[in-house]
């Protein structure tokens, strides 16, 4: 059986290797997104699907008319300045931080005395005289969700609370929103395990741990390379009766350190691998349709019921009252002070996040994610498929529907109201591809956040090309034969070393 474990730690271990080294790099990546914020990658290095094509890609979330009839478009590539035929683009970017990561934009809004604002992953800002933002204090130490205006009244949304401020804007008052009024103070399973993985469970010392144990596996990864070429180097340079004595004393080090590691760390590494594979198909199905009350003394034990759950809040002027849509379906208040109720039906929304969020011309609400875009009238409590016209029935399955949809705009002179998907890009209700305009090349161009790049890595959407339908499993795979290679070492290790007598231990004592 031994012999069997060294084969399989040999071989196994050798081939794998560079998928483990992407694995630890694009973890450690992934872990301090605002730290790589300003680094990116260039899509040309990418396969085809990731490269702009006809404003695929999230290139425009949404579309906002000015009152000289130009129009600003926003979303993953930033802010452009426009007309209705997308015809001239002018780039509105200045003052933004450095890195597309902090060009993603979630929202612009335009209030009544004329100021524009919008926000960013971790930031807000104000549009200057001079055409340049300028970056507002908020005191919100997490990401920004959203920004929106009701009448004079700027609201911005981060994970988990609401700060509201009136002109000029230069304060912001905070809520912290009440309990719903089906508050459960229990989490998903699938997201516990997600945020042990990445260390967040317990805060930055958490995710410095991951860190440690990433940097391990490279380490191990590494020593093995050398354990394994080494001696082939050796017996070489002895043939030609050339001195070895510095590849033996590299080869001993490796193999120490290599083995000293590899148990010392053994628990963490594995918990590491066995935590991933949880995260992708198929093992992540049970894991989110299951909750457990929070880990005590961990982030997700907040006194804050809505700690990293808020995701866009908008103002419903029939309903007279505020509509919050949250990672736990949509709820809704009078006012920030209120207690917010759940809505007994409401459209979906992906787990990924909602990306369109408007009234239409009928006063109905069009609510789009990667699930889809869906007519969602409240007061007559329904739901509609947008493209379909059908009910919408809820169902089980893949949190990504053959539409995914990234963004809306009903200011392009092409179409009354223009669908941007995520893959194919423009699109109307009943066309499945609309060509609206050439991507200009300063936009076509715009590269990936680094961190988006290591999450591609990390999940091995990057792969398909090569593994096709296996692509899915590629996460869960790789966890379990890493986890096979880390105890098959293990198993190597023990069975190697020498067993004292009982006479030796008396001696030794």
């Amino acid at each position: 059986m031994r012999h069997f474990w060294k084969k399989y730690h040999k071989w196994v271990g050798l081939f794998f290797t560079f998928f483990i080294l992407m694995f630890c790099f694009s973890g450690i990546i992934l872990n301090h997104r605002h730290f790589f914020s300003g680094c990116e990658v260039s899509r040309k290095w990418m396969p085809a699907d990731y490269r702009y094509d006809n404003w695929n890609n999230g290139a425009v979330r949404g579309t906002v008319k000015l009152p000289n009839n130009d129009v600003l478009a926003y979303g993953n590539t930033g802010i452009w300045k426009t007309d209705s035929c997308f015809s001239v683009f002018t780039p509105l970017n200045s003052g933004i931080k450095a890195g597309v990561d902090n060009r993603k934009i979630s929202n612009v809004v335009v209030m009544p005395d004329g100021q524009i604002w919008c926000a960013g992953l971790f930031d807000i800002y104000r549009l200057s005289d001079e055409g340049i933002w300028v970056e507002q204090s908020l005191q919100a130490d997490e990401r920004i969700a959203d920004i929106y205006g009701r009448g004079d009244t700027l609201v911005v949304l981060s994970r988990s609370d609401v700060f509201e401020a009136l002109p000029p804007y230069q304060h912001f008052k905070k809520y912290e929103l009440k309990k719903p009024d089906n508050y459960s103070p229990e989490v998903s399973l699938f997201r516990t395990i997600w945020l042990l993985h990445s260390g967040e469970l317990f805060g930055i010392v958490g995710q410095l741990i991951v860190d440690f144990v990433a940097l391990v596996i490279i380490v191990l990864c590494v020593t093995g390379l050398l354990y394994l070429f080494i001696p082939k180097s050796m017996r070489h340079r002895a043939k030609k009766k050339e001195s070895v004595k510095q590849e033996a004393k590299l080869l001993k080090f490796s193999v120490r350190w290599h083995n000293r590691l590899g148990a010392w760390t053994l628990f963490f590494t594995v918990l590491l691998a066995a935590t991933g594979m949880c995260l992708r198909p198929p093992l992540m199905i049970p894991f989110a349709m299951t909750q457990i009350n929070p880990v005590p003394g961990s982030t997700m034990d907040s006194d804050n019921p809505w700690h990293d759950k808020l995701r866009s809040i908008r103002w419903d002027s029939a309903c007279q009252e505020w509509l919050l849509s949250t990672s736990a379906g949509f709820y809704g208040m009078s006012d920030f002070s209120q207690t917010p109720h759940s809505f007994k039906k409401s459209a979906p929304v992906s787990p990924m996040g909602i990306n369109v969020f408007q009234k239409n011309a009928a006063g109905e609400w069009l609510v789009g994610s990667f699930s889809g875009l869906f007519r969602w009238d409240i007061e007559k409590n329904e739901v509609f498929d947008y493209f379909s016209g059908k009910p919408y029935r809820p169902t089980f399955g893949r949190p990504i529907a053959t539409d995914a949809i990234s963004g809306f705009s009903t200011h392009l002179s092409a179409a009354d109201e223009v669908v941007f998907d995520y893959s194919r890009g423009t699109r109307t209700k009943e066309q499945q591809k609309l060509h609206i305009a050439d991507m200009p090349e300063e936009i076509a161009d715009q590269p990936m956040s680094l961190w988006n790049f290591a999450l591609e890595l990390h999940v091995g959407r990057c792969y398909s090309p090569f593994l096709g339908p296996l692509s899915s499993l590629f996460v869960f795979l790789s966890g379990l034969l890493l986890t096979l290679i880390l105890i098959s070492g293990y198993i190597i290790h023990r069975k190697r070393k020498p067993k004292k007598t009982e006479k030796s231990s008396i001696i030794e004592n």
